[in-house]
């Protein structure tokens, strides 16, 4: 017999409307989104419920805050829909899931963190956006209320604030690790002159020394302006290595004979002349910005098939996959198959293919259900089991300082598109 399961209460008025779902019990193999069985009636539907203090008290009531209104009003919608799914498959009877709008903003934040407060949340989903992060999570502290949210911005995480994101920074590692297995050792990073770029190379250091690596020239570009040709055309030190060519062509040509004239056959067709200081090259920039600049370093001979260039989770896009610059680039991403899944049933479910990152709304949705289920377990201690957990996106954990850890595949991009070339690790003391 199917029972009527946890409520979603919706929109910033707690006891406005609710949504109910069968209890599914808790997933034995942590992979709940494989789940083909029918989905009951009711499902993205909203149902008058009351809400009332006495039962704040009992039932285990957590906040999803995201950007339901607005510019990303229709990203939040989708977010909230993965989080209603994770809550069908695992919330017992007494978690209820309570979204509340933050516009995508700080005071937003910080209003939504306050109702989700008052009305008896127990734990914060979300934010999604940094700014809104920071405000959320000046309420929550002061009410001893961990929040998870959905940003990848590190700067935001402090202890009882986790960032829950796919974070690049971890993503450059796991690549770069990679990269040192095949014998490449020598890494530069060309990076965007905006604040993701900065990120990024506050972190690089500490990332290519963990794994035996050095780093040299880091440089950065303003993505669409004018000067993008000339910074690329001296980070590739391309007119000293052309002056090496016409160099060494002159001196073959003086010396004449058999040999000389074999080794000019061998220089036609060469643009330059010299090894470059790295064999790979990190490039986190995505879409438009990263197709141009990669294009660029073909031209200004910064061959791939000699240096290996190494991107982020932005690099899984279909539109980049035909790019010849691009071919033989490595980047780290879960693996595929889980949100192939869950895309699938997201689909079925709600009529729409569902934005990447909705797969965080599920699997902290999930981990806050089964915190729940057992007696004063949305805790630090409990929040923080260095064993992780296992979600949509992988193996991840929640660290004491607010970050966290997820486990990536390696994915490699060919004539095909991007396939899996090292799985991602299914444990964490394959990690790190």
């Amino acid at each position: 017999m199917q029972r009527d399961g946890a409520p979603v209460e919706t929109a910033n008025d707690p006891g406005a409307n609710a949504t109910r779902a069968p209890d599914q019990g808790l997933i034995p193999d942590a992979n709940p989104w494989t789940n083909d069985a029918a989905l009951p009636e009711g499902v993205g539907e909203e149902i008058p419920t009351l809400f009332n203090d006495e039962a704040a008290t009992s039932e285990k009531r957590v906040a999803l805050l995201l950007p339901l209104s607005g510019q990303n009003a229709a990203l939040g919608r989708a977010m909230r829909h993965a989080a209603e799914l994770a809550m069908f498959d695992i919330a017992a009877d007494d978690f209820i899931l309570m979204p509340i709008d933050t516009a995508g903003t700080y005071q937003g934040g910080q209003n939504a963190a306050r109702q989700a407060i008052n009305a008896g949340a127990k734990m914060i989903l979300g934010p999604l956006f940094s700014e809104s992060v920071s405000g959320a999570s000046e309420v929550a502290k002061s009410a001893n209320v961990p929040v998870v949210a959905f940003s990848n911005n590190r700067r935001v995480a402090e202890n009882g604030v986790w960032v829950n994101g796919l974070i690049p920074e971890d993503q450059i590692a796991r690549a770069v690790g990679y990269a040192t297995t095949q014998g490449k050792y020598r890494f530069a990073a060309l990076l965007p002159q905006n604040d993701y770029g900065r990120q990024i190379a506050g972190a690089l250091q500490s990332v290519v020394s963990r794994v035996g690596g050095t780093l040299g020239r880091v440089a950065f570009y303003q993505p669409g302006s004018e000067s993008l040709q000339q910074t690329i055309r001296d980070f590739a030190n391309y007119d000293a290595r052309r002056a090496n060519l016409r160099a060494r062509k002159a001196q073959l040509n003086a010396e004449g004979g058999t040999a000389a004239k074999r080794a000019l056959r061998r220089l036609e067709g060469v643009d330059t002349l010299g090894e470059l200081d790295f064999d790979a090259l990190i490039l986190p920039a995505t879409g438009g910005d990263l197709r141009q600049v990669s294009a660029l370093l073909a031209y200004f001979d910064i061959d791939p098939s000699v240096v290996q260039f190494i991107g982020t989770f932005g690099w899984n896009d279909p539109g980049l996959f035909t790019e010849p610059a691009l071919k033989g680039g490595i980047f780290a991403a879960p693996n595929p198959e889980n949100w192939e899944l869950f895309a699938d049933r997201f689909a079925r479910t709600f009529g729409d293919q569902p934005p990447r990152i909705s797969s965080l709304a599920y699997d902290s949705t999930a981990l806050a259900a089964l915190m729940a289920r057992d007696e004063n377990n949305m805790s630090e201690a409990a929040l923080t089991n260095t064993s992780g957990f296992v979600g949509v996106d992988g193996v991840f954990r929640l660290t004491p300082d607010g970050r966290s850890e997820r486990g990536y595949a390696i994915m490699q991009i060919g004539p095909e598109g991007a396939k899996v070339i090292a799985p991602a690790p299914a444990s964490f003391d394959q990690v790190f």
